[in-house]
């Protein structure tokens, strides 16, 4: 099966480019990568892993990597639900959370930790 991750983390792009087709949105925030993946869950697509996998709240870093089974047909209901609680709780947690301004020493690490849940899913999914 055909595969699609949909990020706005710049990490992901560069160290995964290669081998796994990416759809790199550098400026969207975390909700619109979820938007994304939702419209792709709506043409057939569906969820490899759960995209608020890891227990990074998305108040806590900007960078959101959404991990997508690309197959035509009927809609995933379960991958439609499962999108759709995801895009309301990170709407929630921006929302009635201060806005973070982000340390360029940070970002890396941010970076780096979405990149390693990601690979995870991936491994797992190959299996």
């Amino acid at each position: 099966m055909e595969t699609l991750i949909i990020t706005n983390n710049p990490r992901v792009e560069k160290e995964l480019r290669e081998a796994e087709k990416i759809e790199f949105h550098p400026q969207a925030g975390q909700e619109e990568i979820l938007r994304l993946a939702r419209d792709y869950i709506h043409l057939g697509a569906k969820l490899i892993m759960h995209p608020m996998m890891g227990r990074v709240k998305p108040h806590e870093t900007p960078y959101k990597s959404v991990f997508l089974e690309l197959c035509e047909g009927q809609t995933d209901m379960n991958s439609v639900i499962i999108i759709e609680d995801s895009i309301r709780e990170t709407k929630k947690l921006i929302e009635n959370t201060y806005k973070i301004k982000y340390d360029d020493q940070l970002l890396p690490d941010l970076q780096y930790i979405d990149l390693l849940l990601l690979q995870n899913g991936i491994e797992e999914y190959r299996r």
